[in-house]
């Protein structure tokens, strides 16, 4: 096996890692029955360089 097809291995292993760690809390949170409003960083994310209107 070449380092290339390792590296690209792992950076697969780790993205579906990440997936499974992060499903169940997005599941939770979009099942919430409030209004979260524009201070929820989920539903409403503060993307660094982008303008503002």
């Amino acid at each position: 096996m070449s380092t290339l097809q390792y590296v690209i291995g792992m950076v697969l292993a780790l993205v579906a890692l990440a997936a499974l760690v992060a499903t169940p809390p997005l599941i939770v949170h979009s099942r919430t029955t409030y209004d979260h409003g524009p201070t929820c960083f989920w539903c409403h994310p503060r993307i660094p360089g982008t303008r503002r209107r």
